[in-house]
């Protein structure tokens, strides 16, 4: 069956992306009669760019009258022309793929180009395709009392001085012009030398290679810039030297948008021991990896000296791997964590010596024993079966490794949430295990795969000796309790895109080939409190490893977690596998979607855990949730775990979802962008429904020992159950 959404209402024809070509080109036709440049050879300009659209982004070039632009600014000018900003009153013709019609995004910030000549130029006409071709161009307009006519286009994209486009993104951002910073460059030439023609035709080279406000702009230097020189490393050759650079390199400054000296720059000396081999000192420097700040001369010898990024080892010498030296740093670190145990337990000694020797990039958090009164400002935040949570202000903060001054610094006053194990004066094994499957990277990108919670250390309480897991503090908290504040404002896409960083952490997980075994919402935690714009700058966690283990350890012989989320083979006393978080998955899915937790309404008691044995899951329909969301809700809620989705390929095909309802999704498909539309409206009209939930006093969400409930259960063979029982429990 084709829906109407294909096949465009007027003509009938059928259409991508919301928008009909032949029509559009046909309303513009019909248009060029309503406005005139006054000039032939413009008006045929413009009609013939207005018939070239072929998308519903292309800008719709057009005719401007000079009284529509106002807050007209000069920026820059040459011989030639002249830069403007300006503000379009009206503004450009914008397509709306929901009304199916344009519209005008009135009062925007524009440039102009104006050109001191009354005439239509080659120069000019040849401005005007290479701002069209990069679809850029606004329109054309003329100044009525010069009668010179005027480019309009993005605002932004080009040099306020030069009019020349931007290299990158980001250059634009912070409006950095390649062809102005080389213009500068170039007049400074006669403004300093270093006495040496070879040497200054290098340096002048290297400047004119920039191509980034990034790129270190290479100097003369001269000797007695260099303060508090100490030599670290000597041979046949030449000599290395720390030192301290007075004025400091050329720095450009993304918010003011200019260059200034950072002063007192710690850097490199490499001092060659030959003053007359002009051309091997030459070679050398173009043979050099390094980059250099500049190039220098001993005021006495008369030796050159090339200045280098301080990327020398000022203990051993070494040149720093990745901004840094792995072996002096974590040594040092060693060292002085040691010296902080309040007890030489050995367990802990080595725990921190494991824990340390995992760093390897300076980003990667550093594991350390941490002083109990370090804490203020305790706070319960949470209760379950194993342990308290409480919020705490670590006073001195974790370790930050400053890779302009190569030491560790500590951002204090950190916020971190505080796991206070039960009974655990003595260091278990589980405790240990646990510990080590926290994350010490310290990303927080989105496409990072790195969902597991981080870990910062371990103290003890010294009432209670008991011990206390270190760990980053999610201010927007568990899952379930985030859901309750902000179920109602979480749209479908937002859904998805939590479950996909949900899906990445277990993935991540799984790659380690372990298993969570106590997967469920009290364990997923979110780093923002509501719901953001772009939940994709929300960072989601897995937490509680205290159960995760090793996908070959298959000797367990309690079975812990809550029951909805647990897997019916282990409740029938199978072995914990990677297919029973995929089960939690599943649930998980339901509980986005529904905004309900499974079984609320049910005592959580041997009976759940046999109706849960005997194949019965909660049930959505299409339209509470897409038919392909709910395919994959099932497959995951599998009785046999064999037939259950690895991470992996639930990932891939969360991704998918998102790529498939995406109107600038690359495999975009309207059935699918169909049923996430028809989703979302019923969600919007059923949120009172969605919010009423009747949850039974013996239903128990927190972890706990169920061998009670399940040790009446059979154990069976054939865990593949035919006869499946399906309850709708969202009505």
């Amino acid at each position: 069956m084709v829906t109407q959404d294909l096949y465009c209402v007027k003509c009938g024809k059928k259409f991508t992306d919301a928008w009909c070509k032949p029509c559009q080109i046909n309303d513009l036709e019909k248009n060029f009669t309503n406005w005139t440049s006054g000039n032939e050879k413009i008006n045929n300009l413009i009609q013939g760019m207005q018939l070239k659209i072929k998308n519903y982004n292309d800008i719709i070039v057009e005719w401007i009258p000079y009284d529509q632009l106002n807050d007209i600014k000069e920026l820059g000018k040459d011989e030639l022309t002249t830069i403007y900003s300006a503000m379009w009153k009206d503004g450009l013709l914008k397509y709306d793929r929901n009304k199916y019609e344009y519209s005008r995004n009135q009062n925007i910030r524009v440039s102009l180009k104006l050109y001191k000549s009354q005439n239509i130029t080659n120069e000019f006409l040849n401005e005007v395709e290479i701002y069209f071709n990069r679809n850029h161009l606004y329109g054309i307009s003329q100044n009525p009392y010069t009668k010179c006519y005027i480019i309009l286009f993005l605002y932004g994209v080009y040099c306020d001085k030069c009019g020349e486009s931007f290299i990158d993104t980001y250059s634009r951002w912070c409006k950095w012009c390649k062809p102005c910073q080389i213009n500068d460059l170039k007049k400074n030439f006669t403004n300093w030398s270093s006495g040496n023609e070879k040497i200054d035709n290098l340096i002048q080279e290297r400047q004119l290679k920039i191509n980034s406000h990034n790129d270190i702009i290479a100097e003369w230097i001269p000797y007695d810039q260099f303060n508090y020189m100490k030599e670290l490393e000597k041979d046949e050759f030449a000599t290395i030297y720390f030192a301290i650079w007075k004025d400091g390199p050329l720095q450009y400054d993304t918010n003011k948008h200019n260059y200034s000296r950072k002063r007192s720059k710690k850097v490199n000396l490499k001092l060659y021991n030959s003053q007359n081999s002009i051309n091997g000192f030459l070679n050398e420097v173009n043979s050099n990896e390094l980059e250099i700040y500049g190039i220098s001369q001993n005021s006495d010898t008369k030796n050159y000296i090339l200045v280098l990024q301080n990327v020398y080892c000022d203990k051993c010498g070494k040149v720093f791997t990745d901004k840094w030296c792995e072996p002096c740093q974590i040594n040092e670190l060693l060292e002085n964590n040691l010296m902080k145990l309040t007890s030489k337990n050995e367990k802990i000694v080595n725990l921190i010596r494991k824990m340390q020797s995992k760093i390897k990039s300076y980003n990667d958090i550093v594991f350390e024993w941490i002083p109990y009164n370090q804490f203020d400002e305790i706070k319960e935040i949470g209760k379950g079966g194993f342990a308290i949570v409480y919020s705490a202000m670590w006073k001195d903060g974790p370790l930050h490794y400053n890779t302009e001054e190569h030491n560790y610094t500590r951002n204090q006053n950190k916020v971190v949430a505080l796991k206070c194990l039960y009974n655990s004066q003595n260091i278990t094994s589980e405790l240990l295990n646990e510990v080590e499957l926290y994350s010490i990277k310290n990303h927080e990108n989105y496409y990072e795969e790195n969902k597991i919670l981080k870990i910062y250390g371990i103290s003890q309480n010294p009432d209670t000796k008991e011990y206390i897991i270190v760990l980053d503090y999610a201010k927007g908290g568990n899952f379930n309790y985030w859901m309750n504040k902000n179920f109602n404002n979480l749209e479908w896409p937002k859904k998805v895109t939590i479950l996909y960083n949900i899906s990445m952490g277990l993935k991540e997980l799984h790659q380690k080939k372990m298993v969570h075994r106590d997967f469920h919402t009290g364990n997923i935690l979110l780093n923002t409190a509501g719901v953001t714009n772009n939940m994709d700058d929300s960072v989601i966690h897995i937490s509680d490893m205290g159960l995760c283990g090793d996908a070959s350890n298959t000797n367990q012989n309690n079975i812990y977690g809550v029951i909805p989320y647990v897997a019916p083979e282990v409740l029938k006393g199978e072995p914990y596998t990677q297919a029973a978080d995929i089960y939690s998955f599943g649930m998980i899915m339901y509980f986005v979607a529904t905004g309900k937790q499974p079984f609320a309404d049910r005592a959580h008691d041997e009976y759940l855990v046999l109706n849960i044995c005997n194949g019965i899951r909660p049930e959505i329909n299409v339209p509470i949730a897409p038919k392909y969301y709910i395919d994959l809700m099932k497959k995951c809620l599998d009785s046999n775990p064999y037939n259950r989705p690895k991470a992996s390929e639930i990932l891939k095909l969360i991704h998918l979802f998102i790529d498939l309802y995406k109107y600038d999704g690359s495999n975009f498909n309207y059935q699918i962008a169909k049923e996430f539309k028809e989703a979302e409206e019923y969600r919007r009209s059923h949120l009172s429904s969605f919010n009423k939930e009747n949850t039974h006093p013996q239903a128990i969400y927190e972890s706990r020992l169920l061998n009670p409930f399940t040790k009446k259960l059979q154990k069976y063979d054939n865990i593949d159950n035919n006869t499946v029982e399906i309850i709708d429990f969202t009505k």
